[in-house]
């Protein structure tokens, strides 16, 4: 059975220093569709730093998870969510 990655990129920072992180948020074992659904609840509830006084939240919908995009009063922000099959770990047991 596939394991696959619910990975979250997300801007942080705010001006000159806007940038993008990545992180695993969790792994799910079992389908692709499985893991689809796991990330779309999790791209739901996703409640980013930045903006502090959001004004507007789209979610979309892309072939492999979500993108999220959150206008705030000066500046626009993202986190995109991508379900991907784990090839290799090298921290694996």
């Amino acid at each position: 059975m596939p394991t696959w990655g619910l990975v979250v990129e997300t801007t942080v920072g705010t001006g000159d220093r806007k940038h993008i992180e990545a992180a695993v948020a969790a792994q799910v074992e079992g389908s692709r569709d499985d893991a689809l659904a796991e990330l779309e609840r999790r791209a739901r509830a996703f409640v980013p730093t930045h903006p502090m006084s959001p004004k507007r939240r789209r979610l979309y919908r892309q072939t492999d998870g979500f993108l999220l995009v959150v206008e705030g009063a000066w500046q626009t922000f993202s986190t995109r969510f991508t379900v991907a099959e784990l090839l290799a770990d090298s921290a694996a047991p």
